[in-house]
């Protein structure tokens, strides 16, 4: 009974972190890096993970691992995301697209480049509490790492 109060919690944390980076992308027009929309995709399979959990009669060990690894994938994503903001270490990623000059006058190229939305990975587009988005990410899946090595834990001690 106990884990499956722990499967919600880690659905909702799931749940919340994306609506609360898209309300604030959508809502209050905070454009995303690269990294930041990378770090949604770890969440976004954390609600697929969850729901097959919940919706499965018969609840795969591998399922909790996958859970569990994809989490860490999650921090690792976060804490590099927030090394950069604090100028730890250098982007080894690129955080801007692809230009197509050929072909283009300048009249177009201004267009281009004015019309397009630029933001750059080492600046924090959010901060509360002195923390960036990107630590708040990690503080939230160290509780979901935390949350899925103990449904591994007993699972295990089931079995």
């Amino acid at each position: 009974m106990r884990s499956s109060y722990l499967v919600n919690t880690i659905l909702s944390l799931s749940v919340f972190s994306l609506l609360f980076v898209f309300i604030l992308q959508y809502e209050y027009g905070i454009l995303p890096c690269k990294l930041c929309i990378w770090q949604r995709l770890p969440h976004l399979f954390n609600i697929f993970i969850v729901l097959k959990i919940l919706s499965s009669l018969f609840i795969p060990s591998y399922l909790f691992l996958i859970g569990l690894l994809n989490m860490i994938f999650a921090f690792l994503l976060a804490g590099y995301h927030f090394g950069l903001e604090q100028n730890l270490w250098n982007n080894v990623f690129s955080c801007v697209g692809t230009l197509e000059l050929q072909d283009l006058s300048t009249e177009e190229l201004l267009k281009n480049l004015n019309n397009t939305p630029i933001t750059n990975c080492e600046l924090e587009a959010w901060n509360f509490l002195n923390l960036s988005l990107s630590g708040w990410n990690m503080i939230l899946t160290v509780f979901m790492i935390i949350g899925w090595f103990y449904l591994i834990k007993s699972k295990s001690l089931k079995s």
